[in-house]
Order: C-alpha cells, then sequence, then structure tokens
C-alpha cells in the first residue's frame, strides 16, 4: 500500500503549493508540513525549498520524486493485475495527445483494438499536459505524445519523426509562392492551439527561434479542436501551424495547403512514453511493437 506521507509530496510537487495540496487532500494545511517535515527527517534532507515565492524541488527532492512517481504507478498497476486475475480479463489503459490521437492513429486504431479484442481498452485523447499528469497519477499505462515532456520523468521510445509546417486554404495567395519570409505571415490571422498543448509549445519554440511571439501577429484564434481549425481556415485568410499528420487528407483534396516558410523547417519527435515498471515490461514491448509495425 503507498504512503500516505508519498502520496501529500505528490500532491505538493503537482499543486507547487501547500495550500492547494491540503485542499486536493482535504488535510490542513499544517498536516501537509508536518507529513513534508517527516519525509525531510526520515531522509536526512531538504526536499522543498521556497525560492522567490515559489516552490522548488531540491537536487534530493528531485531523485526522491522519481522513486515517488515509481511507487504510485507501481501500486495502481498492482492494483490493476490483482483486479485482472479476479475478473480473468485484462484492462488497457493508454493516452495520446491530441494530433497523434485524433490523426495519426485513425488508420489503425481498429486494428489495435482487433488485436487486443480480449482486453477492456479505454483510450484518452488530451492535450500533453493532462496526458503526462495521467501518467504520473498512474491513471493510464503509456501515452503517444507529441508535445514536449520531461524526459527524467518518463521512460521514451520514439514512434516516429514528423513535420510541423504552416497551412492555409489553397485560396491564400501565400500558398502559391515557392517559398515564402516567416513575416509574411505577419498580417494574417493566426489560428493557434489552447494553452498546454504540445502544438502550440512547438509552434512558440520556433517562433522564439527567429525572434518572434505569438504576439507578432496581427491576431490570434485560440481553438482547442484541430477540425474546427481546418474549417476556419478553409473559409478565411488565417494561417495556422499544425502537423503534416492532421492536414494530409486536405491537402491531398487540394481544400488546404502548405505555406513554404525559408529557414522555418520544423521536424519533432512522437514519442511513446511510460513510467518504468518491472509489471508491465513485456505488454509495454507489445504494444509499442504493434504501433511502430504500423508507421
Amino acid at each position: 500500500m503507498l504512503d500516505f506521507r508519498i502520496q501529500t509530496f505528490l500532491a505538493v510537487y503537482k499543486y507547487k503549493s501547500y495550500t492547494k495540496a491540503a485542499e486536493h487532500l482535504n488535510l490542513t494545511q499544517p498536516a501537509v508540513s508536518q507529513q513534508i517535515q517527516y519525509l525531510e527527517n526520515e531522509y536526512g534532507s531538504k526536499l522543498i525549498e521556497y525560492s522567490s515565492r515559489t516552490l522548488n524541488l531540491t537536487e534530493a527532492g528531485e531523485i526522491f520524486l522519481k522513486y515517488c512517481m515509481n511507487a504510485a504507478v507501481n501500486e495502481s498497476m498492482l492494483m490493476k493485475k490483482i483486479s485482472e486475475a479476479r475478473s480473468a480479463r485484462k484492462s488497457l489503459s493508454f493516452a495520446a495527445t491530441m494530433t497523434i490521437g485524433e490523426f495519426t492513429l485513425e488508420p489503425v486504431i481498429a486494428e489495435f483494438t482487433e488485436k487486443f479484442s480480449a482486453h477492456r481498452i479505454t483510450m484518452y485523447v488530451d492535450n500533453t499536459q493532462s496526458v503526462t499528469d495521467m501518467l504520473h497519477d498512474g491513471s493510464v499505462m503509456f501515452a503517444l505524445v507529441e508535445g514536449l515532456f520531461s524526459k527524467a520523468d518518463f521512460k521514451s521510445r520514439l514512434y516516429k519523426m514528423a513535420r510541423f509546417i504552416a497551412v492555409a486554404s489553397s485560396e491564400n495567395p501565400l500558398t502559391l509562392k515557392k517559398e515564402v519570409q516567416l513575416d509574411e505571415l505577419l498580417d494574417h490571422r493566426l489560428i493557434i492551439r489552447e494553452k498546454g498543448s504540445g502544438s502550440r509549445e512547438i509552434l512558440e519554440r520556433g517562433l522564439f527561434d527567429k525572434n518572434f511571439t505569438l504576439e507578432s501577429f496581427e491576431s490570434t484564434i485560440e481553438i482547442g479542436n484541430v477540425n474546427i481549425m481546418k474549417t476556419l481556415l478553409k473559409s478565411s485568410d488565417a494561417v495556422s501551424f499544425m502537423y503534416e499528420d492532421c492536414v494530409r487528407k486536405e491537402i491531398d483534396e487540394g481544400t488546404l495547403k502548405e505555406i513554404k516558410i525559408k529557414g522555418f523547417d520544423i521536424v519533432r519527435e512522437f514519442n511513446f512514453i511510460y513510467v518504468e515498471n518491472n509489471i508491465i515490461n513485456e505488454e509495454i514491448d507489445e504494444y509499442y511493437g504493434f504501433f511502430v509495425s504500423r508507421l
């Protein structure tokens, strides 16, 4: 059984606040502080500190965090395995970020559910932050992510390399040019994903490398659904950036086109990630092997 003080430490780390952790755990703030102090006394090292009024983990705290995360996932997986032993039926919960879940996996997900038809399958599709939170608390066994994540927190295997491109309606004059400069897009309205999205973070980093920000554009529209973004692109002179997987169908049909931007070539990893756990190693190998063999 997972020690309740580990759960408290994980809550403090997640919420970056003793007060918010106490509210989440239905404890008083002094009780949370006492449990963290107990852990620090037990291991003889400061685990949490404040710097400029911000809660941070010490070096020892970072080490302890990895142990706690693995312990939490191990506990969750152990309970699932025991439950499966009683019911004689396996359960599988996994997650994917928006682009992968809605587009990259679309051609193979039916085959996946058929191959593992003896499993009780649950698939979540959400943004990168939410997906990694699910891994942290043991809600899912693995995730396929397009966004940036902490490689210190998870084991990862490369799923595929993916192009991140600028797109617009086939009627947009920018798509008729062989190549454009990035600043030629700034007079157009930019359609972007919501905060927490891996795609948005990739775009922000790419723009930063070229000394631009989202505020460099004339205006922005924030939308949390890729299909709605594509519909809006088709009926306006707006531009957007997304993974090629999202718009492959529309590009083939000719309703949307790629805008070729000089010196702005972004290729990113799609990764298969999980919290290391000896209980599920063989299953992880099997699931990962399925997805990469269908590329």
